[in-house]
C-alpha cells in the first residue's frame, strides 16, 4: 500500500536536503561506529588511502568487472559527511548496513551499477535493491541496509502454518522410515552363527534372495514435500523482511524517527569533533539475547524486573588520531541500580605491596582491584527484593539457601581471603627444556608404544597475585596438596610444584607480605621472594596504577611483540601481532573511579617513528597486517 504524503513537494525536498547521514540511522540499532571523514582526510589524503593494498581489495569486493580501475574517490561519496555503520539484533529480526553523504549520485551508480531502481516504498525517496541489499536515497543522503528475520522465529512460523493446513513436517517421514526399518529387527535371530535346520533336524545351506521392498519410499513425494515447505519458508522469510523494510523506511524517511531522535545519548556523542565515535546499547542487547527466551516465558516478572535494572547501561566513545599517539575514551553507562552495585565493586583500595612484585624492565602488567565484600552486599540489597517477589517454587528455594548461607556463613572471613587486589607481570621469553611423550606404531609388526622425547620450547615468563588477609588458607591447601603428591614442596621462601607445565617446567608459589603468588619465574621465587626491591617499578607508572580505578594496565607492544616466540609470529593466527615487529609502541589504559552512573576508561596507544601522524601510523598498520595474512 502505497502511503500518501499531504507536504508539498518544495517543502519535503528542503527537508531531505537538510539532512545528514546521521539522521537516517535506523532506531533498531544497537552498535553504531561512525567515521568523521572531514577529520580522518585532514590527516589522511583521499589518494593515500585508495592507494593501500587493503583498500584494493576492499574495493574489488564493492566494485564488479565493469568498474575496473574505479576507487571510493570515483563513487559520489560526499566525504564531507560522516559515515554511520550500524548493526541490530532483536528476536525477531537482524539488520546491518550503513548511512553515508552523496555528493553526485550519477558517480555513484556508476560505481555501483549492480543496483536495479524499483517502485518506491515511500514517496520522495528511491529505492534500489541488489539481492538482499537495499538501497535507499533520499536528498544528500543514502542508506544502504540488510534485513533479516531470526532463523529460529522464521522456522517457528513455518512450522505452524505448515501444520495448521494439516501438513506433516517433511523430516517427519525420514524418522518413520527408519523406525518401519527396524521394527520386528532382532539381532540374536539374525545371527550367522545360528544354522538353519530342517523338520528332522538336519542343517541345511542356506539360499540367499534378494528381498524387494513390496512398499518403497516414495521420494518423489518426499523430495515435493521438502519442496514446498522451503518455498512456504522463503516466501514468509521474504514477506516478514519486505514488511520490516517499508516499516524502518517510513519511520526514517516520512516519520523522521531514527536512533539519534530517540537517543539523546548517540545524538550527544554524534556532535563530538573526534575521528570516531562509537554507541553500543548493552540493555537492549540484554533485552534482545535468545538466551533469556525462557526466563521471558517462564518468569515474565522476574524477567522485567532485571531487565528495569540493566536499563541505561549503554557504552559510548571517542577515537582520537594525534600526531604521535591513538587515544579511545570510553565511557561505560548505568542505571542506578545497576551502576551503585559497580560503585561499591569498585571501591577497592589500591595495594601498594603489589608494585614490589613488578621489575622496573616488564614487558606489561595490569592491576585489577575488585572489593568484592561490599559488591556482595551490595547485590544482596538490589537483586533479593526482586527474586524474594517471585512465587515460582524453584526461584523460592533458591532465595531461601541464599539467605540461610548468608546468615550463617562469615562473609568477613570469606571475602578476606581474597582481598580485593590482583596483578599479573609478562617479563619476556625464555628457553626452557621439555620433556613430551611421543606415540609410535610399527604397521609390519603392528606393535605400539610411547618415549619420552626432550625437546626445548620458548615459554613465556609470568606472575599472577592477589591480596590476601588469611595466609593460613593458601598454606593449608599447599601443605594437603604436599601430603598427596611428591611434586608439591615447601622450600622455605616459596612452594614449588614441579614439572607443572609442559610435564617439566616447575611453578613456583609465594605466600608472603599480604600476597599470594604463582609464577613460572625461578629468579623471582628464588631471589626476590619478598619483591624486588629498588629493581621494583617506580616513578610515573607505579603512580599511574596506583591512582588508577579499579583497572590499570601497561604493555610495551613492541618489546612484547620482539620477544615473543618466532613459532607464533609465523603461525597464520598471530598475523597482526607479527606485522608490528620493528614497530615501536607503548599502550596504557587507565580507569576513573566508579560512580553510580559511569565509568570512563581511557585507552591511550603512543608510538614512535617516522610518520606524519596517527591515521598514516594506524593505516600502516593495518596494510602490513592485511599483507601478512593474505601471504601464505
Amino acid at each position: 500500500m502505497k502511503i500518501k504524503i499531504l507536504i508539498p513537494i518544495t517543502f519535503l525536498s528542503t527537508i531531505s536536503w537538510g539532512q545528514k547521514s546521521e539522521d537516517i540511522i535506523p532506531k533498531d540499532a544497537v552498535t553504531v561506529f561512525s567515521l568523521n571523514n572531514i577529520s580522518i582526510l585532514q590527516k589522511v589524503s583521499m589518494d593515500e588511502l585508495v592507494s593501500y593494498d587493503f583498500m584494493t581489495e576492499l574495493q574489488s569486493e564493492l566494485f564488479d568487472g565493469s568498474t575496473q580501475g574505479k576507487t571510493l574517490k570515483d563513487a559520489g561519496i560526499d566525504f564531507n559527511q560522516k559515515m554511520n555503520i550500524f548493526y541490530g539484533k532483536n528476536s525477531d529480526f537482524e539488520i546491518s548496513g550503513f548511512t553515508f553523504g552523496i555528493s553526485d549520485k550519477e558517480k555513484l551508480f556508476t560505481v555501483f551499477d549492480d543496483f536495479d531502481r524499483i517502485e518506491s516504498l515511500v514517496p520522495g525517496t528511491e529505492y534500489y535493491n541488489n539481492y538482499f541489499n537495499h538501497l535507499m536515497i533520499q536528498g544528500n543522503v543514502g542508506l544502504l541496509i540488510r534485513v533479516d528475520t531470526d532463523q529460529e522465529r522464521l522456522t517457528e512460523i513455518t512450522d505452524s502454518i505448515w501444520t495448521s493446513r494439516g501438513l506433516e513436517l517433511p523430516w517427519s517421514y525420514d524418522n518413520e522410515y527408519y523406525d518401519e526399518g527396524t521394527d520386528g529387527y532382532d539381532e540374536e535371530e539374525l545371527s550367522d552363527e545360528d544354522p538353519i535346520l530342517n523338520e528332522d533336524g538336519d542343517e541345511i545351506e542356506e539360499t540367499i534372495e534378494e528381498e524387494v521392498d513390496e512398499t518403497p519410499i516414495a521420494t518423489e513425494e518426499t523430495s515435493d514435500l521438502f519442496k514446498n515447505y522451503y518455498e512456504l519458508r522463503d516466501s514468509i522469510e521474504s514477506e516478514y523482511s519486505r514488511k520490516r523494510l517499508f516499516s524502518i523506511t517510513e519511520e526514517l524517511f516520512v516519520k523522521k524517527i531514527n536512533l539519534k531522535t530517540v537517543d539523546t545519548r548517540l545524538a550527544n556523542q554524534l556532535t563530538h569533533t573526534s575521528d570516531g565515535i562509537f554507541y553500543l546499547d548493552n540493555s537492549r542487547n540484554f533485552k534482545n539475547t535468545n538466551s533469556l527466551f525462557y526466563l521471558q516465558a517462564m518468569f515474565p516478572e522476574l524477567y522485567r524486573d532485571l531487565n528495569e535494572l540493566y536499563t541505561g547501561n549503554v557504552m559510548l566513545g571517542d577515537i582520537i588520531l594525534n600526531q604521535k599517539s591513538i587515544d579511545l575514551k570510553v565511557e561505560a553507562n548505568y542505571g542506578d541500580k545497576l551502576g551503585s552495585i559497580y560503585q561499591e565493586l569498585n571501591s577497592a583500595k589500591f595495594d601498594k605491596n603489589v608494585l614490589k612484585y613488578i621489575p622496573k624492565n616488564n614487558t606489561g602488567f595490569f592491576t585489577y582491584q575488585i572489593d568484592l565484600k561490599k559488591g556482595y552486599e551490595k547485590a544482596y540489597e538490589v537483586i533479593m527484593p526482586i527474586l524474594s517477589e517471585e512465587k515460582n517454587a524453584r526461584i523460592s528455594a533458591n532465595v531461601l539457601t541464599i539467605e540461610l548461607l548468608n546468615d550463617f556463613i562469615n562473609t568477613d572471613e570469606v571475602f578476606n581471603t581474597y582481598k580485593g587486589s590482583m596483578f599479573g607481570t609478562f617479563n619476556g621469553i625464555k628457553r626452557v627444556k621439555t620433556k613430551r611423550i611421543e606415540f609410535f606404531y610399527n604397521e609390519e609388526t603392528f606393535e605400539y608404544g610411547e618415549k619420552e622425547i626432550e625437546s626445548e620450547e620458548e615459554m613465556p615468563i609470568f606472575t599472577l597475585g592477589f591480596t590476601t588477609a588469611r595466609a593460613d588458607v593458601p598454606n593449608k591447601i599447599l601443605k594437603h596438596m604436599a601430603r598427596i603428591t611428591s611434586q608439591f614442596k615447601n622450600m622455605g621462601d616459596y612452594w614449588v610444584y614441579e614439572d607443572a607445565i609442559l610435564n617439566s617446567v616447575p611453578l613456583y608459589m609465594i605466600n608472603k607480605n599480604g600476597l599470594f603468588i604463582f609464577t613460572n619465574d625461578e629468579d623471582l621465587a628464588k631471589n626476590h621472594s619478598n619483591g624486588y626491591g629498588s629493581d621494583a617499578i617506580t616513578g610515573k607508572l607505579a603512580k599511574n596504577a596506583a591512582k588508577s580505578g579499579s583497572i590499570y594496565a601497561y604493555m610495551n607492544l613492541g618489546d612484547m611483540v620482539n620477544r615473543l616466540p618466532e613459532s607464533l609470529l609465523n603461525d597464520h593466527r598471530f598475523s597482526v601481532l607479527s606485522s608490528m615487529r620493528g614497530k615501536k609502541g607503548e599502550m596504557e589504559i587507565v580507569s576513573t573511579k566508579t560512580s553510580k552512573q559511569k565509568t570512563t576508561y581511557n585507552l591511550t596507544y603512543t608510538f614512535d617513528g617516522t610518520f606524519d601522524n596517527a591515521g598514516k601510523y594506524l593505516l600502516d598498520l593495518v596494510n602490513t597486517a592485511y599483507l601478512v595474512s593474505t601471504t601464505r
